[in-house]
């Protein structure tokens, strides 16, 4: 299922980084829209590949992230924006 909008596809990435990171029960992931997932340490470079394959199984189409900075892809917000402009 397709999200709708941007902000719909921001907060399924939220929500999956949110069940998907290790916590070993401390406080909850601190995450929003303008969080980068790399730099803040809630994904490592393995983890961003699963979140890849989670939506790309979730929409039912393959993210190119080929010819996208990757200041920009790593940011909740800007891989939104990515993924919806890929397939408009």
């Amino acid at each position: 299922m397709r999200p709708q909008s941007e902000d719909e596809l921001a907060d399924l990435i939220i929500n999956w980084v949110r069940e998907n990171k290790q916590t070993n029960g401390s406080t909850p992931v601190a995450i929003n829209r303008e969080t980068d997932l790399l730099k803040s340490g809630l994904l490592d470079s393995f983890g961003f590949i699963d979140l890849i394959v989670f939506i790309e199984s979730h929409n039912g189409f393959k993210v190119e992230l080929t010819d996208v900075d990757p200041e920009e892809f790593s940011v909740v917000r800007g891989l939104s924006r990515i993924v919806m402009r890929n397939h408009e």
